[in-house]
């Protein structure tokens, strides 16, 4: 079925598919390193995401801290009272070391304070009650992704060596399964569930959606990378519009990857004939045509090597299916690459997994201080923003009307500045 004259394509059909196949070579090799380490991230992210100090007991503790720092301060500014030379070199360095450090512990205790909701909306501080009232159920679902993850590996694993083993014609038309010779969990739980609508389609929706999730994480996690270099850095709130634009084009690169993965190798059998079957007349040992609804032992599943005349009537593959066998029987080095880059992806998976699993997780506090300092200082240009444009007022004489929450902010800015 695979080599009839529907492959036979145009010039510029040709050329369209050379087009989709680099860049879905381009995006399964995104696929592979980005989607690979999210999809290990994700469950385990979800069951560590529990933060190792409490919100209260994280304010008390920088209380605590910034309470000793001052005190200390107390102390060598008490020794420069009746000193006529001031503080000594080694009380100057560390009462300016004690400084920066008040400061960096104010910042610490506002983000203490703004994470348990104080000063915030009744709405805002509910919802922060209520994460950490449902927080137990992120380790069930973490659990539950993880059982996910490893049934997904195991699938596409099998998948892989059966390709690899019983393929139509090998490498010279990009592994292309005939029909599946080794049971595939993933593939037969789909093909099952079919039967009874739509339960294939919430399953296979949740599928995509669990390869989607897992890429965002992933590229969230390493962020925008060339080979060891890192580029852009994907941090909440503080992430570039570079960075937001190029981690778009490396999702929709991605999702190319995807299209493949779950189609040839995730439910090969699903993605192409879905619940399809026909019945085989040519195993028939009966004298008199039988009826296929008496003999069920007539009926197979469709499949690329059904060259019976009903299952060419019969058999009708997906769109998506059709289209990816034609890039790779067309262009054979493109179905190599998208092999054999989905054991690259298993093995980048793997290697994430076991790292993670018995890595403990440790919030980078400096991280969080530099946010801090750096949302410090664009309120700090912000408000010399302002005080220069009422500078400007000032001379032309013109004025302009605040709205209240801007005035508000203004007046805060400019306390903070005097």
């Amino acid at each position: 079925m695979l080599m009839n004259s529907s492959l036979t394509t145009s010039d510029g059909e040709r050329a369209l598919a050379f087009g989709l196949g680099l860049l879905m070579t381009i995006g399964t090799i995104l696929f592979a390193l980005y989607t690979g380490a999210g999809m290990a991230l994700l469950p385990v992210a979800m069951i560590k995401s529990a933060p190792y100090v409490s919100n209260p007991a994280l304010a008390a503790n920088t209380a605590s801290q910034l309470e000793s720092n001052r005190e200390r301060q107390r102390q060598l500014e008490g020794r420069n009272e009746g000193r006529d030379g001031g503080l000594e070199a080694r009380d100057r360095r560390e009462l300016e070391s004690l400084i920066r450090e008040e400061r960096t512990l104010i910042r610490r205790e506002r983000l203490a304070a703004e994470s348990s909701g104080e000063d915030r909306h009744w709405i805002v501080k509910a919802w922060i009650k209520t994460e950490a009232i449902f927080r137990p159920l992120k380790l069930v679902g973490g659990l539950l992704l993880i059982v996910v993850a490893l049934f997904t590996f195991t699938s596409m694993l099998i998948t892989g060596i059966d390709k690899a083993k019983n393929s139509i014609c090998g490498a010279h038309c990009g592994y292309i399964l005939g029909h599946i010779n080794i049971f595939q969990p993933i593939n037969w739980v789909l093909v099952k569930s079919s039967k009874v609508f739509p339960i294939d389609y919430v399953l296979f929706l949740l599928l995509v959606l669990f390869f989607f999730s897992a890429s965002v994480v992933g590229i969230a996690t390493a962020g925008i990378r060339f080979l060891w270099l890192t580029i852009f850095k994907i941090r909440k709130g503080h992430t570039s519009p570079q960075a937001l634009l190029m981690a778009t084009v490396l999702l929709t690169l991605i999702t190319l990857g995807i299209n493949y993965s779950i189609a040839m190798v995730v439910a090969p059998q699903y993605a192409t004939f879905g619940p399809q079957t026909y019945c085989d007349l040519a195993t028939n040992s009966h004298t008199e045509i039988p009826d296929c609804t008496e003999h069920k032992d007539l009926i197979k599943p469709c499949s690329e090597l059904a060259t019976n005349p009903s299952a060419q009537d019969v058999c009708t593959p997906s769109v998506l299916s059709t289209f990816i066998n034609r890039v790779t029987i067309n262009f054979p080095f493109f179905g190599v690459v998208l092999f054999w880059t989905q054991f690259a992806f298993l093995g980048v998976y793997l290697i994430v997994f076991l790292t993670t699993l018995f890595k403990v997780p440790q919030i980078d506090q400096d991280q969080v201080d530099r946010d801090l300092e750096e949302e410090e200082e664009e309120g700090l240009l912000a408000s010399t923003g302002r005080r220069f444009n009422a500078t400007w007022q000032d001379i032309t004489g013109r004025k302009q009307t605040y709205g209240a929450t801007e005035a508000r902010n203004g007046e805060r800015s400019g306390d903070g500045l005097l």
